[in-house]
């Protein structure tokens, strides 16, 4: 038995999931604006108290480590970093637009993944999905909107990705932090200072 809690509040959805093994225990997402940290340890406790778990029962935690949102990002981070510390339960990352696409990465075909970010600019990435595997086309940036649409013009078989999550998908793709890098880990922001 290994349970996870995946969570993730880098866009307007705050994603929180509670798995055993690969079954999905507990599953929310939220829509928000700005209110993630007002929200995230509230939905944390829904799902503890709906699968009658406490954070002592994890073996694994699965933060979505950006690109995205400044604040939102910090958010999920500071809670996942407490607990995975606090608790000595192991901490994984995952992009935070591979946690936000990957229910696309379950068929083959080649995706593009986007986060909204401020002043017309993007958080993006493009990847293939063949036979299962995963191949990354562009990786993870911060792009203007107009410059992005025309580097999907060298993709014309990309379809832009919906904001589906697979649990399975993210566990697969989620990579483990070292303990004696746990205290240094901050979010992949991507996006200069006042951009």
């Amino acid at each position: 038995m290994s349970r996870t809690l995946i969570l993730d509040t880098s866009s307007d959805l705050l994603y929180v999931a509670i798995l055993d093994n690969a079954n999905e225990l507990y599953v929310k997402t939220l829509f928000g604006h700005n209110n993630h940290s007002e929200n995230l340890m509230n939905v944390i406790t829904e799902g503890l108290q709906q699968t009658a778990l406490a954070m002592k029962d994890f073996e694994k935690i699965v933060v979505g480590i950006g690109p995205g949102s400044y604040t939102g990002l910090r958010v999920a981070l500071a809670i996942a970093k407490m607990f995975s510390w606090t608790l000595q339960i192991p901490l994984y990352t995952i992009s935070s637009l591979d946690l936000l696409g990957s229910g696309n990465y379950e068929k083959d075909g080649v995706y593009a993944i986007t986060n909204i970010a401020k002043k017309k600019h993007l958080y993006a990435k493009i990847v293939e999905v063949k036979d299962g595997n995963i191949s990354v086309l562009s990786d993870d940036e911060f792009i203007e909107e107009e410059k992005f649409k025309e580097k999907l013009k060298g993709y014309p078989e990309a379809t832009i990705a919906e904001h589906i999550q697979s649990s399975s998908i993210i566990m697969k793709l989620a990579t483990k932090v070292k303990n004696d890098e746990l205290h240094e880990l901050v979010p992949n922001y991507l996006r200069v200072a006042n951009s």
